[in-house]
């Protein structure tokens, strides 16, 4: 009896004519509901759209993204087979900027380093920092004035680091920069390291008020001068009034030798490669004293 109540009142229920003004009313709130909604979403879908850009312009502009190491943890474990670079900095973190427009093909990854020593740390950082954007930097004007111009080009470039020799008082770290359009050139900076007192060598700062300009200079000219009487093709584009610069690219090799570095096209051909030369310890001794 009581579900044949509630059976009745179920079809009655079911029956019951809606007003078409109520109608009318219920449709219209509905519909301005779902319009709120749909402005809001789209609101929504502008503000966030906006953010993007501004987000994506403002890495455009730096051409900057910082790999941490604690992003990845494939790229945490890659990390792992990188040694400590002479006991005293290891690798943390990738700065990569990257160009890819035009014909212009940029690739730049310099790397954030720790150390005991944070005067070193602080000092190597701000080094691959600046020499990384002003690379970049570099490589975006060459991109906006073709732009301009309305050209493309096919060039590409790529800059990287490596620690290049190693002995018991120092370590050296080199950034390499190679440039390809009609041909490949190869330039380097090199950074060398006192183990001991955890600070970066120079020339003037090893030799002092010695005038090692003019003593190297002439070494490496005699050994030139010898390189080319053995082999006519070793050729230099050098003559008498040969000069290094004071500061010179150089580097401590795992015997301990000074060895002065040249880029490609920099003294001879650039079939030459990076051209370097030994200096003979007799003459190093004479200018440390």
């Amino acid at each position: 009896m009581k579900n044949d109540k509630i059976d009745k009142l179920k079809e009655n229920y079911n029956n019951i004519e809606i007003p078409k003004e109520l109608d009318d009313v219920i449709n219209d709130a509905f519909n301005e509901s779902e319009n709120k909604k749909l402005e809001n979403n789209k609101k929504d879908w502008r503000r966030n759209m906006k953010n993007m850009k501004k987000w994506y312009a403002s890495a455009a502009a730096v051409g900057l993204i910082i790999v941490s190491v604690n992003a990845s943890s494939t790229f945490a474990k890659s990390l792992e087979n990188i040694p400590v670079i002479g006991n005293i900095i290891r690798v943390v973190n990738f700065n990569n900027y990257r160009i890819d427009k035009d014909g212009m093909d940029v690739s730049i990854s310099l790397p954030e380093v720790s150390s005991d020593s944070k005067d070193l740390e602080y000092k190597l950082n701000k080094e691959f920092e600046k020499e990384g954007k002003e690379a970049y930097k570099k490589y975006e004007a060459e991109v906006e004035k073709l732009e301009k111009e309305g050209k493309t080009t096919h060039k590409s470039a790529e800059m990287w680091t490596e620690s290049i020799a190693e002995n018991a008082k120092t370590v050296s770290v080199a950034i390499y920069n190679t440039e390809t359009e009609a041909s490949a050139a190869t330039s380097r900076k090199i950074y060398n390291i006192d183990k001991k007192d955890k600070t970066i060598l120079t020339l003037e700062g090893m030799f002092g008020n010695n005038d090692y300009v003019d003593v190297l200079s002439k070494n490496i000219l005699s050994q030139m001068k010898e390189r080319t009487k053995k082999d006519s093709n070793d050729v230099y584009f050098v003559d008498n009034t040969f000069k290094i610069k004071k500061d010179q690219p150089f580097y401590i090799n795992d015997k301990g030798e000074l060895v002065i570095c040249f880029d490609e096209y920099e003294v001879a051909p650039g079939s030459a490669g990076l051209v370097e030369f030994v200096i003979p310890s007799n003459i190093v001794s004479k200018l440390m004293k």
